[in-house]
């Protein structure tokens, strides 16, 4: 008789070894260790699936985010080290990225007007262009990702996403 097999998804090899440690090890943390690992495979899959998206442009997720911290601004123009304290980045993952950036020709470095010694990143016509060109298709591939919650289920994955944040930051 053959035995029926189910699939081995990685959401399913979690869950057996979460059981699997807590038979060995009673008064593990199951729920919690479960809510961490589930966390961590949603933004796993969520990186690749936002890179997918970007990859037909030659942009991956950090550089969109980079180059849409620049568009968020008035004049679309950041420092450095404002790419690094908003994206959370060392400097040297910073730079790396604003090297990226700048050698496809979305931004450059320029002077800061008030203080020569300083330097700002400002997009370029093309990094404008290309914002222009993916920014709507971003916000429908958003649309659609999220399309299976309520507005309700919405805000309350927000209101849990931002407590969960607070306590690893607080």
């Amino acid at each position: 008789m053959t035995e029926s097999i189910l699939p081995c998804t990685p959401l399913v090899q979690l869950e057996d070894a979460v059981d699997r440690i807590a038979s060995k090890m009673p008064g593990s943390p199951r729920e919690e260790v479960t809510l961490t690992r589930l966390h961590f495979y949603t933004q796993l899959q969520l990186d690749a699936w936002f890179n997918a998206s970007l990859k037909p442009y030659e942009l991956n997720e950090t550089m969109w985010m980079a180059l849409m911290l620049i568009y968020s601004c008035p004049d679309e123009r950041v420092s450095p080290s404002d790419i690094s304290s908003a994206m959370t980045f060392s400097r040297t993952n910073a730079t790396r990225v604003v090297d990226e950036l700048e050698k496809k020709g979305w931004i450059q470095r320029r002077p800061c007007p008030g203080d020569r010694r300083k330097t700002e990143l400002a997009l370029t016509v093309s990094g404008l262009a290309l914002i222009q060109q993916v920014l709507p298709v971003q916000r429908a591939r958003l649309k659609e990702l999220w399309q299976d919650f309520s507005s309700d289920e919405r805000r309350q994955l927000e209101t849990l996403e931002r407590k969960l944040l607070a306590r690893l930051t607080g």
